[in-house]
């Protein structure tokens, strides 16, 4: 830190924040045979816990989570001697609110944590690791976190990086901060448990990171995925298959590769946001109709994995329209999103006003311009800033000729 004269009279103060945080796999964490290591170190602590530190925690936990894993994490928590209260919150986006946010707050309060040395703890998915991360950056100025992703969007995308949030005026992630969680728990036995919708919501971000970063990411996905869901990543079919390790591994460190020299998103030309350019809309726009129970919509929302998958093959189809792609790399991609039950298409995409709000919204969310991701090949990117709503229109009507899977 320095402290100056300004120039113009004053002071000037410069200041660097040293931001530290773990992603750590580790496998049945919750078992009786776990044991945490014992020699003080914080680091290795999965309780966030230094020697003679306090042991009370506020623990946050999903609803569904609590229903399968209560009685172990309630004998985890027991066993390595936490003092604890339980908060069971539901998932979902419909509790991805301030309400929840102050709800949480409030416990905090309630429980009397202590600022530095008992941090939060949330056992969830994504929505539980956002709300809770966004009580933690702000309670008392911020407190630490720890995360058990239980869901693959936890794992691979929405616990890794900086950014908390919280759904506001019926925008996605409009209020937030920067705030990662000190350290996140792995657990892939977590996935075991876990609908086929859930972990093809999941896969859509892994996806993602295959077709703009990693062509081997993607391979794998062409070759596996589809096995790789039925297993639940739990490596059944054969003895000793890796297949499922390498899968997570990978799109825990590319997400991480990309987003470690950029966590406060200071360049805003970001490969990470492929597949999100639409989809906060679109998701937010499905929210919207299944809150008004309309009978055409048999699903009774899309799933944030979903909407990105939506969004992924109109910038796939426009890329392929603009030469980036070929015809037979853009046919491999439908393909897989196809073997990985993602959707390829909603009515949603008929209605060009939702659609041309999303790019909008983008646009201002970029600070002026479109950035738009757009695959080069698979496993390259690229990032427009002159995509106008008929060429929109024109990759919309190419997805609605291809037949796509529709989850609506």
């Amino acid at each position: 830190m320095a402290l100056t004269l300004a120039s113009s009279g004053g002071w000037s103060v410069a200041a660097e924040q040293v931001v530290e945080y773990e992603v750590r796999p580790i496998e049945n964490v919750l078992d009786q045979t776990f044991e945490i290591p014992d020699d003080g170190d914080p680091t290795l602590d999965v309780l966030g816990r230094a020697r003679k530190q306090s042991p009370r925690r506020l623990v946050v936990i999903d609803r569904e989570v609590e229903q399968i894993y209560g009685d172990k994490i309630y004998d985890f928590l027991n066993r390595h001697g936490v003092e604890y209260r339980p908060l069971v919150l539901p998932g979902g986006e419909a509790t991805k609110t301030m309400r929840t946010v102050f709800r949480i707050c409030r416990e905090l309060d309630s429980f009397g944590v202590a600022r530095r040395s008992e941090p939060l703890i949330v056992f969830g998915g994504g929505v539980l690791n956002d709300v809770g991360g966004m009580a933690a950056s702000i309670y008392r100025r911020g407190i630490e976190r720890i995360v058990y992703g239980t869901t693959l969007v936890a794992l691979v995308d929405a616990s890794v990086g900086a950014k908390v949030a919280s759904d506001y005026n019926g925008y996605k992630n409009r209020l937030g901060t920067y705030r990662p969680a000190r350290l996140i728990i792995a657990d892939r036995r977590f996935l075991g448990t876990q609908d086929r919708r859930r972990l093809a919501d999941g896969l859509s971000e892994i996806l993602k990171l295959g077709i703009v970063c990693d062509s081997r990411l993607f391979e794998l996905l062409e070759k596996r995925g589809a096995t790789v869901l039925n297993e639940k990543f739990q490596g059944e079919t054969e003895p000793g298959d890796k297949t499922a390790v390498a899968i997570l591994e990978a799109a825990m460190a590319g997400m991480l590769s990309e987003l470690h020299e950029n966590l406060w998103e200071d360049q805003l030309a970001r490969a990470t946001y492929f597949g999100h350019t639409w989809s906060p809309k679109i998701e937010m726009r499905a929210l919207e109709l299944s809150r008004a129970r309309l009978p055409w919509r048999r699903r009774a929302w899309l799933m944030h994995g979903e909407a990105v998958a939506l969004d992924m093959v109109l910038s796939v189809l426009m890329a392929c329209r603009r030469g980036l792609v070929t015809g037979e790399e853009c046919e491999r991609i439908v393909a897989v999103a196809k073997s990985l039950e993602l959707p390829t298409w909603d009515p949603l995409l008929d209605d060009s006003d939702t659609l041309a709000a999303g790019l909008e919204d983008s646009i201002r969310h970029r600070d002026g311009k479109q950035l738009v991701p757009l695959p080069r090949g698979i496993g390259g990117v690229t990032f427009a800033n002159d995509i106008s709503h008929d060429e929109i229109a024109e990759a919309v009507e190419q997805m609605r000729s291809l037949g796509g899977q529709c989850l609506a």
